[in-house]
């Protein structure tokens, strides 16, 4: 009777650990991806055929499903933005080549459309991008190392493009920090290898990498998620005399980072008497890039012909056409070799506005509050601080326009989304509360 039951039980155990086997290999594969992206950025590629393949062999199998998520069409919506933009180029070939890079819009969304019956799960995917954090941290010092062997210059040797030589410094700083937050993620729900100590230690190597990439808004980000976690802590711990006193000490942490890092303290310096001469008289910058050059000033000045172009153009000026448009302008205010220099706006929403218009504008704040939304209903503080990342820099860099950007952001989303939206498949699961508890 025993070898009865037990035998009748042994394939269905079999096909489940063939189900778990899939699903891990599934994750891995994912893991893997993540990381080698972050120090191999055009390995991406060859993962994104693997996942492909490996979700043609699951559905053929049966193990994946069809699911339809919302937030996924918007991220195909903007992508037709940009392909009906097309019908307005100046370059054809520029434009289609700008819609390959843009795929991962349409790839992402529809891969991480088809899904295991069981929610992804973060922990290995969280390992993943730590490892790729640290081999990343690893190659950028060693490239510091040779700088300075070169210079003998720290600050040069070890600060922005030559420390974050292969993502631009903003970036670089964007998955650092999020992978900081996903090790918090990993401390609260008690995974296996994350605790206090490893909080602590990458909390620690953020801090290093973040001074080291020198990306402004990025240190204003990490300032702003570490300021309103001790007060989130505090309030909870402390008694609301305490905890109001303690605000007291808050400053300390931008006065510290202010006046413990020169590059912090120059920047600083740098912009708050740039934006101060650009609110008294907005065209200066015009003549300021001329006699007194400057990040911050060519930032405003591309700020300033974007705008200009936007509003003569609300519709868009079609896609690849960004260089074209705003290199006449800058001609016109004689501004020649900026314009030979083709920067982009740093600035997301009128890089977005200039090329697609209001159309595709209001497509791409569509996504943000998409997936706010999500974050909201799921209570998924990850989520939040994702999307809020992603907002907030780009108010200061074309988040979207770079590989790095485009691929990481539009990959996690998409990822976390699958995980959200699979937690049905799981009776009595807990709302993720990341946000509001720590």
């Amino acid at each position: 009777m025993k070898n009865k039951i037990f035998g009748n039980l042994k394939p269905d155990l079999n096909r489940y650990q063939m189900k778990l086997s899939a699903e891990k290999s599934y994750e891995y594969i994912l893991a893997t991806a993540l990381a080698c992206f972050c120090f191999v950025p055009g390995s991406i590629s060859l993962f994104v055929i693997l996942l492909l393949v490996f979700t043609v062999v699951q559905i053929i199998r049966k193990k994946m499903k069809f699911v339809f998520s919302p937030v996924f069409l918007t991220f195909v919506l903007l992508y037709l933005a940009y392909a009906f933009g097309i019908l307005f180029t100046n370059h054809l070939g520029d434009a289609f080549g700008y819609l390959e890079k843009k795929l991962v819009l349409v790839l992402f969304p529809l891969l991480f459309s088809f899904r295991f019956e069981h929610k992804l799960d973060l922990r290995p995917i969280t390992l993943g991008l730590v490892a790729g954090t640290v081999v990343l941290t690893i190659l950028s010092v060693i490239n510091g190392i040779k700088i300075y062997h070169l210079t003998h210059d720290f600050n040069n040797s070890f600060g922005s493009t030559s420390y974050s030589y292969i993502h631009h410094p903003t970036y670089y700083a964007a998955m650092a920090t999020i992978a900081l937050l996903m090790v918090r993620e990993g401390v609260r729900n008690q995974w296996k290898y994350f605790n206090n100590w490893t909080l602590g230690i990458y909390f620690l190597l953020t801090c290093a990498n973040l001074l080291f990439c020198f990306s402004f808004a990025s240190l204003l980000f990490f300032s702003l998620v570490i300021i309103i976690v001790l007060l989130n802590y505090f309030y909870r711990k402390l008694s609301r005399t305490w905890f109001f006193a303690g605000l007291v000490f808050l400053p300390l942490i931008p006065v510290s980072a202010y006046y413990g890092n020169i590059h912090i303290r120059i920047e600083v310096n740098r912009a708050l008497n740039d934006l101060k001469t650009y609110i008294h008289n907005p065209n200066s910058v015009f003549e300021k890039v001329r006699t007194n050059p400057s990040g911050n000033q060519t930032r405003l000045l591309m700020w300033t012909i974007s705008v200009q172009e936007f509003l003569d153009h609300p519709m868009g000026s079609g896609t690849a056409n960004f260089d074209d448009k705003l290199g006449k302008r800058l001609r016109d205010k004689g501004l020649d070799d900026y314009a030979e220099l083709k920067y982009n706006p740093h600035n997301q929403f009128l890089q977005v506005a200039v090329e697609i218009g209001i159309f595709g504008l209001l497509i791409f704040l569509l996504i943000i509050f998409s997936f706010f939304r999500m974050a909201r209903k799921y209570r998924s503080g990850l989520l939040f601080w994702v999307t809020f990342n992603l907002l907030f820099n780009c108010f200061f860099e074309s988040m979207l326009q770079r590989q790095s950007g485009i691929v990481f952001y539009v990959f996690l989303m998409c990822l976390f989304a699958a995980h959200l939206e699979n937690r049905k498949s799981f009776p009595k699961v807990e709302p993720d509360e990341q946000l509001f508890n720590q």
